[in-house]
């Protein structure tokens, strides 16, 4: 809501030149005032009121009197951040405001009435408690004259013990509450000069080679360690949270591209222009993308929420290292070397607020900045060899350190206790290949409300519910479907926790869209009739969800799910005895199939007839449960226009080394690729590691057109980022790349269908998203079994408006197909 209301004030600065606070969205902490003394254009004082998460602001010219016979003109101007509140310094000129400002008086305020009443009215009553204003004061709105867009009041000081008919305030008091100073004192802080072309020499620096500028270049990654290195040789680094980053400088533009090589410079809006007036013909510079909150600590969600709302005046920029400048490749030379080039470049380009920043660092022993960055909530550090050549992958001369351990861990029980009044604990377990092993307890960290509210959702979990091996008599067994994500100093040789602390629950949110009404495909006669054997039978070992937990899963989602797979040829994969051994794929009809399963004949591609089966009505549907059905697999077509696909399933398979965050980066260079194609790309979860992104067509062409045209597309994405997409199947032309599968587009192929279970540990399903909470998900194992049915009830199914984008496969894809 904030976001919204500082667009005005965030759209009139440029936050690359002027020191003014961007705004980092934050809660109220109180009813806070400050007022500004401001030369600018033309000098006056500004009146600013927290209200709403905002500073409500009035310029003063004049400046407050504390005569009540005095009635100043206060025009109302766009609402400022809160973290304004601390604001002095220099606005430089040329920028909205220029010139310095200082914070004149600063304190509380309280409404006489209600605040957002008066406000609308145009009669504003309240109280000031400041060190020099003080007392009840009036906002009056003035009548607009015609053409007049501005919105002005007057400000005048009520008649109360606090009112002074004789002191000037102004002239009494000329001083900043806050620094002393006056505001003619305030001259600009000393500058750094910007650095020349002529100060930069890469070429007297020890390993560097002269060489073109380079593609890309692969960044140099750290290997985890349980602390920093101690020692001479080391400098220390703070670990960010963001997405890491590589900027190429070339022809006064700057390129920036992610760690798997993709080129994301339009997706960061503005930030490209904080590099354009840096003094170097070519360059690139290592670093971080980060979103900082309140207190100046990056976080990885304020980041997420920035890219997918369009606020980059909110992204940063942290330089730590430079490896190519001026014609020149750095990768040879020492990293101090490297560093103190990189601050030479940046010199006279970075102040508090700039876009680009930095990374500072400490020298020798890390574990003093190790122990800061643990007290501050920061997400560690990074140790690095002050003699260390830039050597791109993952090496030991670049080590991180968590600044403490942490994990998200299975709920698997609790215990209570009369003292706690309740929850006294909770019983922690780890999946491992595909069972759940006890890992201890955690107590600690829980607040009032929490206790009771993990009680209450805890002991709905407790019918159905496995005894897990290793834990104590005492707790009490729940369904291991909740994650509490816990800090934690270490672990014992058993694998226990020691000193665990609970931070909370780790859940998926999915964004709520407006939506048409649910259409109800599942009636209450439907679900009554389903009927299921051995309901308590576990389907994957003896921790996983029952029988009858996949049965109710599928009828919850069944409104959903059922449109995408009604009338389209399914395979099913069977568990029926609870041992994964015995779990098989069924493509054809097989004994006792529910009588609206459909079993058709078709000729395949060597005129060989084969039988396949779908699902054509709710009944059958549900019915399947009672035969150990776990996951559904769907063609790219209709029963009734079998030769006629109408999906194109890319399925992004990340080989060796890819993390979750670089698919997500991956899926979102695909959607734009085929955006510029003219197609509609929707996305899902896989249910694995991977990534499906899924365009409806039109149903036009033929399966082997069909399958050649997705390979064209597969090879024309692929091609704008060779470092990070291959096409070509084999583990090792995978490795450190994504594989994107378009043989999912052959007849009789499938792919997993939309609100699939998997049958893998916790039996996580290919979840259909919106784009933007695609990007707001950590662990795409958290949509399963047992989160997913409530977040879609709330959320609705972003697929539902699928079939309306069908589009034309582009001709010109169509025509190099056949060549």
């Amino acid at each position: 809501m904030a976001a919204e209301k500082l667009r005005t004030y965030r759209q009139k600065r440029d936050f690359s030149k002027t020191r003014e606070p961007r705004g980092v969205e934050q809660a109220d902490e109180g009813n806070r005032f400050v007022v500004h003394k401001h030369h600018a254009t033309a000098d006056h004082y500004d009146l600013r009121l927290e209200l709403d998460g905002v500073l409500k602001s009035w310029a003063v010219p004049r400046g407050p009197s504390l005569n009540p016979a005095d009635k100043r003109l206060a025009v109302e101007t766009e609402d400022h951040p809160l973290d304004y509140i601390d604001f002095e310094g220099l606005i430089p000129e040329g920028e909205y405001g220029g010139g310095p400002m200082i914070v004149w008086d600063a304190g509380v305020w309280a409404p006489m009435e209600d605040a957002r009443t008066s406000l609308e009215k145009g009669a504003f009553k309240f109280r000031l408690w400041g060190e020099k204003l003080k007392g009840g004061w009036m906002l009056a709105r003035l009548k607009p004259k015609p053409g007049e867009d501005k919105r002005n009041w007057l400000l005048f000081k009520e008649h109360d013990p606090a009112a002074d008919e004789t002191t000037d305030i102004l002239e009494t008091r000329p001083e900043s509450v806050k620094s002393g100073r006056r505001i003619e004192e305030l001259a600009a802080p000393p500058k750094t000069p910007p650095s020349k072309p002529g100060d930069l020499k890469p070429g007297k620096l020890a390993g560097a080679v002269r060489a073109p500028m380079p593609v890309r270049i692969e960044p140099q990654l750290a290997t985890a360690a349980p602390k920093p290195p101690s020692g001479e040789g080391w400098l220390h680094e703070i670990k960010f949270d963001g997405y890491r980053t590589m900027v190429h400088l070339e022809g006064g533009s700057a390129r920036l591209i992610t760690r798997s090589g993709i080129d994301w410079t339009k997706r960061y809006g503005k930030l490209a222009a904080a590099f354009r007036n840096l003094p170097c013909s070519d360059a690139v510079i290592d670093g971080e993308i980060v979103v900082l909150d309140d207190k100046g600590i990056s976080r990885f969600a304020a980041l997420q929420d920035a890219l997918a709302s369009g606020h980059d005046e909110l992204l940063v920029f942290y330089a730590f290292d430079l490896v190519h400048l001026n014609g020149w490749d750095l990768t040879n030379t020492e990293l101090n070397k490297r560093k103190s080039l990189l601050e030479t470049l940046l010199a006279g380009h970075v102040h508090a607020q700039s876009a680009l920043q930095l990374s500072g660092h400490v020298e020798g022993d890390g574990q003093a900045l190790y122990d800061q960055a643990t007290e501050m909530g920061l997400e560690g550090v990074v140790s690095k060899r002050i003699a260390a050549h830039y050597t791109p992958g993952r090496s030991h001369s670049w080590t991180k350190t968590k600044a403490l351990d942490k994990d998200d861990f299975v709920i698997a029980g609790y215990t209570t206790s009369q003292a706690a009044e309740g929850l006294a604990a909770l019983a922690l377990g780890e999946w491992v290949d595909g069972e759940l092993h006890y890992r201890g307890k955690v107590g600690t960290g829980f607040d009032a409300e929490t206790l009771q509210s993990l009680l209450h959702r805890l002991e709905g979990l407790r019918e159905g519910a496995a005894k897990l091996d290793g834990a104590p008599k005492e707790v009490i067994a729940v369904r291991p479907v909740l994650n509490a994500h816990v800090h934690f100093a270490n672990r014992t040789a058993d694998n226990a926790l020691r000193h665990a602390v609970f931070k909370g629950l780790r859940e998926a949110e999915l964004s709520e869209a407006p939506q048409a009404p649910r259409k109800r495909l599942i009636t209450d006669t439907d679900l009554a009739s389903i009927s299921i054997t051995n309901p308590t039978r576990r389907v994957l070992g003896k921790s996983g969800p029952t029988k009858l937990d996949v049965a109710v899963y599928y009828a919850a989602v069944g409104d959903f799910m059922l449109p995408h797979i009604m009338g389209r040829p399914v395979s099913l994969f069977r568990c029926p005895t609870g041992q994964p051994k015995d779990c098989f794929f069924q493509r054809h009809a097989f004994k006792g199939m529910p009588a609206t399963i459909a079993s058709f004949e078709t000729k395949n591609s060597d005129d060989e007839s084969k039988t396949y089966i779908s699902v054509e009505d709710a009944k059958g549907y549900l019915a399947l449960a009672q035969f150990g059905v776990v996951e559904f697999h769907v063609w790219g077509a209709q029963r009734k226009r079998l030769d006629k696909p109408d999906r194109v399933v890319f399925d992004l398979d990340p080989g060796e080394g890819i993390g979750w965050r670089e698919v997500v980066e991956a899926a979102v260079h695909v959607r734009d690729e085929l955006t510029k194609m003219g197609l509609v790309p929707y996305v899902k979860t896989s249910g694995g590691s991977g990534i499906h992104v899924v365009v409806p067509t039109t149903g036009k062409l033929g399966w082997k057109q069909f399958h050649q045209a997705s390979s064209e597309i597969s090879s024309q994405i692929a091609k704008t980022a060779p470092d990070t997409f291959t096409t070509v199947m084999g583990k090792d032309n995978r490795k450190k790349r994504i594989f994107i599968d378009f043989h999912r587009n052959a007849r009789s192929a499938t792919a997993a269908a939309p609100y699939s279970l998997r049958a893998r540990t916790n039996m996580p399903a290919s979840t259909p998203l919106s784009w933007p909470d695609l990007e707001s998900i950590d662990a795409p194992a958290d949509l399963n079994y047992s989160s997913l049915p409530g977040l879609v009830a709330r959320s609705g199914d972003p697929w539902a408006d699928i079939a309306d984008h069908a589009k034309d496969l582009p001709a010109e894809v169509i025509a190099k197909s056949k060549s």
